[in-house]
């Protein structure tokens, strides 16, 4: 009967307070599937599940079948576990979804089922859409529900050293970070980097110089090194960067655009730094993700030496760049011509 965060939810599990009904959802759907299997597990140990495990396809939900399991006692075994996977409520009919609150609302004591979701149930960035927002505050009130929101670099930089400890590899704090914040601390891609790193490694520490080798740099993880370099006039650093991003086949106007999302974080920063609002303030104003919170701390320590002036005419001049990309599209290469242009224009200006 709670809203928790990921953390609080391991305590109540870990104390054995166990509900009758969870629902998960969140930006970081691995850490969601990992907890979900984990609480499965748990709940029902492998030598119970084949007669009291039943896993259901939320996109085509078997409503019988979901009855069945929900009625059915426990076999040799303390509790029956349901898992429904990617449910969106945008998908169900309204006498579906109150059938399936009938059933939900009315689960016994020996039933536990786990509502999933690894698709985007989302409208933006942070808010659920309206009609999954309401099953959510639904499922609030019948049991637990639990947004895994994705992590701060700081905390993941202790899960990131310990993962390397077990191969035998160390890593410094900054080093773990800096991993982190590249991969946008979405930890299935800080998995997936990770098992290179300490496969490459071999026990030794994994350094900063590893990590630009192995690792796949996401282009929104380039937006504010380009950015901070535009506002510095860095010519040599924005076109070799520009050009292996052309490489890897993204287009002008994706470039563009996480330019300027960096862009508008820096402007942010310089107006708070210059009224003597802290990084704190920005990131609470404006509503910054956990995982972004870095970006706005590492603008306001950068941005003392860029005037606001700088930065207001290069989000103008790449404000009119990126309105000719989406209107004036004269292909791939002429696309990516425009934006050198403007980036030529932006790192050319005297101010």
């Amino acid at each position: 009967m709670a809203l928790l965060t990921a953390s609080a939810l391991g305590k109540t599990i870990r104390e054995n307070d166990i509900d009758s009904l969870y629902y998960f959802y969140g930006h970081d759907t691995a850490a969601l599937e990992s907890f979900t299997k984990r609480l499965v597990n748990k709940l029902c140990p492998a030598d119970a599940q084949v007669m009291n495990f039943h896993k259901l396809d939320g996109k085509n939900l078997d409503f019988p079948m979901l009855t069945d399991a929900c009625e059915a006692l426990p076999f040799m075994a303390e509790r029956v576990v349901v898992t429904i996977n990617d449910l969106n409520i945008d998908a169900v009919t309204k006498d579906d979804l109150d059938d399936l609150k009938k059933i939900l609302g009315s689960l016994g004591e020996t039933t536990t089922v786990i509502i999933y979701a690894t698709v985007d149930l989302f409208k933006n960035k942070k808010y659920l859409t309206d009609k999954n927002k309401r099953f959510a505050d639904f499922c609030e009130k019948h049991g637990t529900v639990c947004n895994f929101e994705y992590k701060r670099a700081s905390d993941l930089g202790k899960s990131i050293s310990t993962y390397l400890a077990k191969s035998g590899c160390t890593i410094t704090k900054s080093n773990a970070e800096y991993l982190a914040n590249l991969c946008l601390c979405d930890t299935a891609f800080i998995s997936k980097e990770l098992e290179k790193l300490s496969a490459y490694a071999e026990g030794r520490e994994v350094t900063r110089e590893d990590i630009d080798l192995l690792c796949i740099r996401r282009i929104e993880s380039d937006g504010y090194s380009l950015a901070i370099n535009i506002l510095r006039g860095n010519a040599a650093m924005v076109f070799t960067r520009l050009r292996e991003l052309d490489v890897q086949n993204y287009e002008p106007y994706a470039i563009i655009g996480i330019i300027g999302f960096s862009l508008a974080d820096i402007y942010r920063a310089k107006l708070a730094r210059s009224s003597g609002r802290s990084v704190a303030d920005v990131a609470k104003d404006f509503s910054y993700a956990k995982n972004r919170e870095f970006a706005v701390k590492n603008a306001y320590s950068e941005c003392g030496n860029i005037s606001a002036e700088r930065i207001r005419k290069t989000l103008e001049i790449l404000s009119e760049t990126d309105l000719m990309l989406k209107t004036r599209s004269r292909g791939k290469d002429g696309d990516m011509l425009t934006l050198e242009q403007g980036l030529a224009r932006s790192m050319a200006l005297r101010c």
